[in-house]
């Protein structure tokens, strides 16, 4: 006695059915064989590329990340300074390691978010090839100015930079502090002259101090000192709230300019293709660091507040983030040639 074939549809059930099971196998059998190949994860150190040097803000979080994660699991937390080409070189470094749970990397928006339009012949690109574990932190932006200089408030400087042009210094082109500008300018049709201080970014502080530079765009952390004694005024911060480090400086949004509410901000990453126990368990580790009120009171000494987004939000944000200073690039011809 012969039965008659499934019905096509049953048939297109079956083989769905057919494959969600095979992937739950598969996950099994990964999550199993990781289990049984790494029982006590991590058994070794793990080291933590840093894409800047000593001694600058994201080494000090970098540093304060390592000492608390290293005490959560039991194993040294080495961090590893890889700077060059704004971040490039880092970035590079840590999408060729190993995606087996020992590297991790502290990644930016330039890095996750900007450097791939800069270079657009370059042979990775850092959204694919590393992966969100969690937020770290936020360091502001601060646009600043001399007390007595040409503009007094960010109305003023709207006002008057469309009549006449204002020079303005950043760290350097492409940096996410002269992009914040330049959108700034494109949104509002000013005249802004930009001064790049890629080699010696110390020079431009006296230098605005002084009136030779009419605006200033950094992070909040060195230009601190400079704005409690009065050498400095602010005129407008990044971040959806007033910074607790700036309480009387507006942010943008306040001021009604749009897009400009994310500063600079930092997470951890790994190289994708570590395993997801791993990234599960690094991510429950951090998770618990970047909430502890030791983080929160360690990161004051750089100006920073804790970040603890999850990976799902964090890689929203990096897509936001590339998309519109993608176009910010293309729109306004910046090149670093």
């Amino acid at each position: 006695m012969h039965s008659s074939p499934p019905h096509p549809a049953l048939r297109s059930r079956l083989r769905r059915a057919t494959t969600v099971l095979l992937a739950a196998l598969a996950a099994a059998c990964t999550g199993a064989a990781f289990a049984q190949s790494s029982p006590s994860y991590p058994s070794k150190s793990i080291r933590l590329i840093v894409p800047f040097g000593p001694g600058t803000a994201p080494d000090v979080l970098a540093r304060v990340t390592a000492d608390g994660l290293q005490r959560r699991i039991g194993q040294t937390v080495v961090v590893e300074n890889r700077a060059g080409a704004g971040g490039k070189l880092g970035t590079e470094v840590a999408a060729a390691a190993a995606p087996d749970g020992y590297t991790l990397f502290l990644g930016t928006k330039d890095s996750q978010s900007i450097l791939t339009h800069l270079h657009p012949t370059w042979s990775i690109k850092p959204d694919r090839a590393l992966t969100p574990v969690v937020g770290l932190a936020r360091i502001e932006n601060v646009l600043v100015t001399r007390p007595g200089g040409k503009v007094a408030s960010l109305p003023e400087l709207l006002s008057q930079a469309k009549g006449r042009e204002l020079s303005y210094g950043s760290p350097g082109v492409g940096t996410n502090l002269h992009l914040m500008v330049e959108l700034l300018q494109a949104r509002q049709g000013l005249k802004l002259m930009h001064v790049p201080y890629s080699r010696s970014f110390a020079e431009a502080l006296p230098a605005v101090v002084r009136g030779e530079l009419d605006l200033l765009i950094a992070g909040v952390p060195p230009m601190l000192p400079f704005l409690k004694d009065g050498k400095l005024k602010g005129l407008a911060v990044s971040g959806t709230a007033r910074s607790r480090y700036l309480p009387d400086v507006p942010t943008f949004a306040e001021l009604g300019i749009r897009d400009l509410e994310t500063g600079g901000w930092f997470g951890a990453f790994v190289p994708v293709g570590t395993p997801a126990p791993v990234a599960a368990k690094l991510n429950a580790e951090l998770t618990e660091v970047v909430k502890s009120a030791e983080f929160r009171s360690r990161l004051e000494t750089i100006a920073a507040d804790p970040w603890p987004i999850a990976p799902a939000e964090l890689a929203t944000l990096i897509d936001a983030e590339k998309n519109r200073w993608g176009k910010l690039i293309q729109d306004s011809h910046i090149s670093l040639n």
